[in-house]
């Protein structure tokens, strides 16, 4: 084997080690997600379920419809809405990987949907449905009554399956008392 050959394959090993660590250490984005998660007023362990769920805390994720990095940043949805409201320019796709800007723009999406809803007694799982399927579907399937439940409403059944899936998730990590236990 030549040495040039033996080089780029260990170049790939390290490689491949950084991306799988990345994944095996969700703790490690927890100053990221404390922050946002203070900064926005959302519940860490909230945030935490949305990123597991997203992408397992896998910084290079990608979705077929665009989403990408930790939280699945829609590059001309949730971006775009956080510049607007910040008055800055629209982060370039590239940028969205960065785990604190990911982090930072969806857990604020995450919470204009928390305020969005805040009468509901499912308040969480209504913004769970804004996150995945959008403004327009989520106040579709809001109920009149804010105290009844709601999930029946959904008529696209991946967004019911994913907020059952983030929910159970959050209540697990609210079990455990722990914020960063995966």
């Amino acid at each position: 084997m030549s040495a040039a050959l033996f080089i780029m394959l260990g170049a790939i090993v390290v490689l491949w080690y950084d991306v799988i660590s990345l994944r095996m250490e969700p703790d490690r984005y927890d100053s990221f997600i404390k922050a946002s998660a203070e900064k926005y007023g959302v519940d860490s362990n909230f945030v935490r379920a949305v990123i597991y769920t997203e992408s397992k805390f896998d910084p290079f994720a990608t979705g077929d419809a665009g989403e990408v990095g930790l939280m699945q940043i829609m590059p001309s949805g949730a971006a775009v809405d956080y510049a607007r409201e910040y008055g800055i320019d629209v982060p370039p796709r590239s940028k969205l990987f960065d785990p604190a800007v990911n982090i930072d723009i969806g857990t604020w999406y995450l919470a204009e949907g928390l305020k969005l809803y805040a009468g509901y007694k499912e308040a969480k799982a209504l913004a769970l449905c804004r996150y995945n399927a959008g403004n327009r579907r989520a106040r579709r399937w809001a109920p009149e009554n804010p105290q009844d439940d709601f999930l029946e409403n959904i008529d696209i059944e991946s967004t019911k399956a994913y907020v059952k899936k983030v929910m159970r998730r959050y209540q697990l990590y609210q079990e455990r008392g722990s914020d960063n236990e995966d």
